[in-house]
């Protein structure tokens, strides 16, 4: 299955890239006959439902095309939703300004911190917890997620 998730990630990102959409993760489960294809999608600003339904159509007409997925399926395209872990360098940045609870690792310490993001580059991002900054390196962040305000 993971050979047929790479092949759907290499059709799709393109088309995703040239409309400034970011391709978030694709999930495949469920047996022959009666799969369910998850594609999570974003943009800096935040995808729209637009967007996600012309989406949708592309991606359905691309895999009918190539035939990737034997039997039926069900293709589902929505946005990551508030909950999925921060992965990339672009999901800190759009989060600028916003709380996050990271667990990070340094040596073989795990360690927490939530705090408002302050900055994130190729190296680290920066959330100010009470008064002070904490600088984390990308590479010793095991989790990282959004906290809302309820």
């Amino acid at each position: 299955m993971d050979q047929t998730l790479a092949k759907i990630k290499a059709l799709i990102e393109p088309v995703m890239a040239e409309q400034g959409i970011f391709l978030v993760d694709v999930e495949l489960r469920g047996q022959r006959g009666s799969r369910f294809l998850g594609v999570y999608a974003d943009t800096v600003s935040g995808i729209t439902m637009a967007e996600i339904t012309r989406l949708t159509r592309e991606i359905n007409d691309l895999l009918d095309m190539h035939d990737l997925i034997e039997g039926k399926y069900l293709l589902e395209v929505s946005s990551p939703g508030v909950n999925r872990p921060l992965k990339q360098l672009w999901e800190f940045q759009k989060n600028i300004g916003r709380m996050l609870r990271v667990v990070y690792k340094i040596d073989d310490e795990e360690l927490e911190a939530v705090g408002m993001l302050v900055s994130a580059d190729e190296a680290s991002l920066v959330l100010k917890v009470k008064k002070d900054e904490v600088r984390i390196p990308l590479t010793s962040i095991v989790t990282a997620r959004v906290q809302l305000k309820w």
